[in-house]
C-alpha cells in the first residue's frame, strides 16, 4: 500500500507554504528565522528521501576501506575513528589515499543531503 503524500512530500508542501504564503506576511524581524526553518525542512526532506542511500554508500565505502564486510554502520564508524586515532593512516601511501578517497565519497553523499549547492559548484 502506497500512501501519499509521504514524509518528504509533506515537508516540501509545508516548506513551500511557509515560503510562498507565510514568509511574505511576516515582519522583517522574523524573515531570517523563517528562512532557517525552511532550510531545515528542506534538509529533513532530503534526508527522508535520500538518507538510506547515503547510509548505504557510507557502509560500502567503509567495508571496502576495511577490506571485509563490516559491523553495523555505527560500529564501522567507531572502528574507523579508532584506527585514525591509532595512526593507522598517518603514513603517506596507498592506505592514506584510500582513506582520503573514502572520506571524500562519504562527505559528498552527506553533502547531497545537507548542502547540495556546494556539490554543484
Amino acid at each position: 500500500m502506497n500512501i501519499r503524500p509521504d514524509a518528504s512530500e509533506l515537508l516540501e508542501i509545508a516548506r513551500q507554504t511557509l515560503l510562498d504564503e507565510l514568509l511574505p506576511q511576516l515582519p522583517d524581524s522574523l524573515r531570517y528565522q523563517a528562512l532557517m526553518v525552511a532550510n531545515a525542512m528542506a534538509i529533513a526532506g532530503r534526508e527522508c528521501r535520500d538518507g538510506e542511500r547515503a547510509d548505504a554508500i557510507e557502509a560500502l565505502v567503509l567495508e571496502s576501506l576495511r577490506g571485509e564486510a563490516g559491523p553495523a554502520l555505527t560500529d564501522a564508524r567507531q572502528a574507523l575513528c579508532s584506527a585514525i586515532r591509532q595512526g593507522c593512516f598517518d603514513s603517506a601511501g596507498s592506505d592514506q589515499e584510500r582513506l582520503f578517497s573514502a572520506l571524500s565519497t562519504i562527505t559528498r553523499a552527506w553533502l547531497s543531503i545537507s548542502n547540495p549547492k556546494v556539490l554543484a559548484q
